[in-house]
C-alpha cells in the first residue's frame, strides 16, 4: 500500500537551512508540538514556542508548516490517525459504530485540547485517511445508501468532538449537576412547571450515561433508516 498523498493544499516539506544545526523533518515537529499541547495546552502552543522546544531557528518550522493553523491540521491528522478501527461486519454494525464512538472520545480526552481542534477541522492526511476510510467502510456494511453514511459519517464526528469539548471545559460551578438541579427546583412553578418537574432527570446521569445514550439514539436512528432502505 502506498497510503494517502498530504493534501494539495498543505505546504510541501523543503529542505531546512543549510546553515541549522541539525535536520528538521515534518514528522518531528509534530512530535515536539504534540508533546507541547499535551503539556502546555493550545493556549501555550505557538510557532516561536515550538522552535525553542526543538532548539531551532523560528524561521526552520516555516520550511516545513505554514503557520499555526496548518500545524493543528498536522496535530488533528497524527491523533486521528491513533484510532483503532475494527473490519467490517455486517452483522454488528450497530455495536461497532458506538465502540467507534467511545474510542473516538477515549482519544480526544488523551491529549490535551484534542477535541478543540477537533472544532470545525476536517482531518486530512496519510493518518487520518486510513482511518475515515474504514469508518466508512462499517456504515457500508450496513446497507446504507452512500448519502445517508456520509451524513451520519460527519453527525457522529460532530457529536463525539462536541461532547469531549464540552467534558474539556467542564469545572465551573454553574455546570454543577446538584446546583443546577436546585436552581430548576427554586423556579417559580407557575410561570417554569415543566423545568421544575424535571430538574432531578434533567441534571441525573453521569458523563458516560449521557454519551451512551447519545450513541443509542444515532445507532438507532440509523437502524430505522437501514430499514427503510431495505
Amino acid at each position: 500500500m502506498t497510503g494517502a498523498p498530504e493534501p494539495p493544499w498543505r505546504r510541501k516539506p523543503e529542505p531546512p537551512d543549510r546553515g541549522e544545526r541539525r535536520p528538521l523533518t515534518r514528522d518531528a515537529i509534530v512530535d515536539a508540538a504534540l508533546a507541547l499541547l499535551d503539556r502546555e495546552g493550545i493556549a501555550g502552543l505557538s510557532m516561536r514556542r515550538l522552535a525553542k522546544e526543538l532548539d531551532v531557528g523560528a524561521a526552520s518550522l516555516y520550511w516545513h508548516v505554514g503557520d499555526k493553523e496548518e500545524l493543528l491540521g498536522l496535530l488533528l491528522d497524527r491523533i486521528v490517525g491513533e484510532t483503532e478501527v475494527p473490519d467490517p461486519d455486517p452483522a454488528n454494525w450497530q455495536e461497532q459504530m458506538k465502540e467507534l464512538g467511545r474510542e473516538s472520545r477515549r482519544l480526544l480526552q488523551r491529549h490535551r485540547d484534542a477535541a478543540q481542534i477537533s472544532m470545525g477541522r476536517v482531518p486530512v492526511g496519510p493518518n487520518s485517511m486510513p482511518v475515515m476510510e474504514r469508518n466508512l467502510a462499517i456504515l457500508v456494511a450496513a446497507g446504507l445508501p452512500p448519502r445517508v453514511l456520509s451524513l451520519a459519517a460527519d453527525t457522529f464526528a460532530l457529536y463525539v468532538g462536541g461532547f469531549a469539548f464540552e467534558e474539556s471545559l467542564r469545572g465551573d460551578e454553574s455546570a454543577d449537576p446538584e446546583q443546577l438541579a436546585q436552581y430548576f427546583r427554586s423556579l417559580p412553578k407557575d410561570e417554569f412547571p415543566t423545568l421544575v418537574a424535571l430538574a432531578d432527570d434533567l441534571t441525573a446521569g453521569d458523563a458516560d450515561e449521557r454519551f451512551e445514550f447519545g450513541l443509542e439514539l444515532l445507532v438507532r436512528g440509523l437502524e430505522a433508516m437501514a430499514k427503510d432502505e431495505g
